[in-house]
Formats: C-alpha cells, sequence, structure tokens
C-alpha cells in the first residue's frame, strides 16, 4: 500500500467535501455527498497515520495466526498439485465398551 497516494485521496476527499458543503448547491443530496466525503477522508486520514504501525504489526505477527484468518486457495480440478496431496485415511470404527453390570 502506498501510503504517500493514501494521504493525496484522503486530503483530496476532505478538500472536495469541505468544498461541497460551504459553496455547493443546497439540498439533501449535495449535503449527503459532502458528509460521505468528509468521513471517507477522515479515515483514510487515520488509516494514513497509522500506516506503519500497521505494516510493522503484520511484519511481526507469525503466519500460522495469519492463516487463521486467510485460508488457502484449492487447487483448480486437473492440476499436479492435486494429484500430490495426500489422500484422507479412513477412520476407524472404535470398539465398543463392554458395562459392568
Amino acid at each position: 500500500m502506498n501510503r504517500n497516494l493514501l494521504g493525496i485521496i484522503a486530503a483530496i476527499l476532505l478538500l472536495l467535501g469541505g468544498i461541497t458543503h460551504f459553496f455547493g448547491p443546497g439540498g439533501n443530496s449535495a449535503s449527503g455527498f459532502a458528509g460521505g466525503c468528509v468521513r471517507i477522508g477522515l479515515v483514510l486520514g487515520a488509516l494514513w497515520l497509522a500506516l506503519p504501525q500497521i505494516l510493522s504489526a503484520m511484519a511481526r505477527t507469525p503466519g500460522w495466526l495469519l492463516g487463521w484468518f486467510i485460508k488457502k486457495q484449492i487447487p483448480p480440478p486437473g492440476s499436479n498439485e492435486e494429484q500430490q496431496l495426500p489422500q484422507p485415511v479412513a477412520k476407524q470404527p472404535r470398539p465398543r465398551r463392554r458395562s459392568n453390570t
């Protein structure tokens, strides 16, 4: 993710929302557009400020923990990767327990 581009987009959205709010046409659609631009600009600005900490936290996070959230892609049918996967072992039935009565 490019931090400079994120900051520029946040600044443009904040500026566009401010201009639309003060100098734009009256009405609900203009004020809704201005409010949306300001809200998204503020969120992107906060992300721009926090991006170095987010990237360092992602680098320190172990791979197995990220595997919980990011699933591996299943190979398409007919690919070589599918043939190399081990076949699952059939589960053996457990023996019955005898009662003491």
